[in-house]
C-alpha cells in the first residue's frame, strides 16, 4: 500500500472514530437531559404533595367536627389527588434512582404511609437512610423512620434508630444541640403518646431540655423550649411530624 492509500485509509478510520464518538456523546447527552427532565418533574410533583397534606390537615381541624359531610367530600378529593401525585412520584423515582435524595425519598415515604401503604412506606424510609449523603441527613432520615415505626408498635426498632440518629450528630454548638434536642423531643413524644411509656418519655424530655438550654442563640433557645413544653403537655401541634419554626443549618464540620 502506497503512501496515498495509507493516508486515505487513515483518514477514513479517523472519520469513523469521530463519527462514533459523536454518536456516543449525543446518546449520553440525550440520556442526561432526559434524567434532568424527570428529576425536575419529581421535584414539582413532591412540591405538590406537601400542600395537599397540609390542606387535608386544615380541613380536618376546621370542619371534621362542625361539618362532617363537607369534610368527607373534601377529604375524598384530596385523597384522590394525593394518590395520583404519589403514584406519579414513585413511578418517576424508579426511573432515576441514582438521582434521588434522602429528602425526596423521605417525602415519598411519609405520603405513602399517610395513604396506608405501610410496606411501601417502610421501603422508602430505608431508601432515604441508604442514600443520605452525610451524617446530618442520615440522622434526619433515621429519626423520621423511627417516628414511622412507633404507631406500628415496633418500639425496639424505633428506639434503636433514635439512638443511632443522635449518635451521628456529635460535638457542641447550637446546630448540634438543636438537632439532637429536637430528635429527643420526637422520641419523647412518641414514647408518651404512642408507647405510653412515661418513664422513657420523661428521660427523653429531660435530655431534650438540656440540649435546648445549651443553645446560645436566645431566640432559637426560647422557641425550642416553648415547643418542648407543648410536646410535654401532649399538645397535638407538637406532633413529631411538625417542623420547628427555626431550622439551624449544619456547619461544614457536621457533614
Amino acid at each position: 500500500m502506497d503512501t496515498k492509500d495509507l493516508i486515505s485509509v487513515s483518514l477514513s478510520v479517523l472519520a469513523f472514530i469521530l463519527s462514533g464518538s459523536a454518536t456516543i456523546i449525543s446518546i449520553i447527552r440525550a440520556r442526561q437531559e432526559k434524567q434532568r427532565a424527570i428529576k425536575r418533574e419529581i421535584t414539582e410533583t413532591l412540591g405538590r404533595i406537601v400542600p395537599t397534606a397540609l390542606e387535608s390537615a386544615k380541613a380536618y381541624r376546621e370542619t371534621a367536627q362542625s361539618d362532617p359531610a363537607y369534610f368527607q367530600a373534601v377529604s375524598s378529593i384530596l385523597n384522590q389527588q394525593n394518590t395520583f401525585l404519589l403514584n406519579q412520584a414513585t413511578y418517576l423515582a424508579e426511573q432515576v434512582p441514582t438521582l434521588m435524595t434522602a429528602v425526596e425519598y423521605n417525602t415519598i415515604a411519609s405520603a405513602t404511609a399517610s395513604a396506608g401503604d405501610l410496606i411501601a412506606a417502610d421501603r422508602y424510609y430505608k431508601k432515604a437512610v441508604d442514600v443520605a449523603p452525610n451524617g446530618y441527613f442520615k440522622a434526619l432520615a433515621l429519626r423520621s423512620y423511627a417516628t414511622f415505626l412507633f404507631p406500628q408498635q415496633r418500639f425496639d426498632e424505633a428506639r434503636k434508630l433514635f439512638k443511632q440518629s443522635v449518635a451521628l450528630i456529635a460535638g457542641t454548638g447550637d446546630f448540634v444541640h438543636f438537632t439532637n434536642g429536637f430528635t429527643y423531643q420526637m422520641w419523647a413524644w412518641s414514647e408518651a403518646n404512642l408507647a405510653h411509656s412515661k418513664g422513657q418519655a420523661d428521660v427523653c424530655f429531660e435530655i431534650a431540655a438540656n440540649e435546648f438550654m445549651a443553645i446560645e442563640n436566645a431566640q432559637v433557645r426560647s422557641d425550642a423550649l416553648m415547643r418542648l413544653q407543648l410536646a410535654r403537655a401532649g399538645d397535638p401541634s407538637a406532633h413529631p411530624a411538625n417542623k420547628p419554626a427555626f431550622q439551624l443549618q449544619p456547619q461544614a464540620s457536621a457533614a
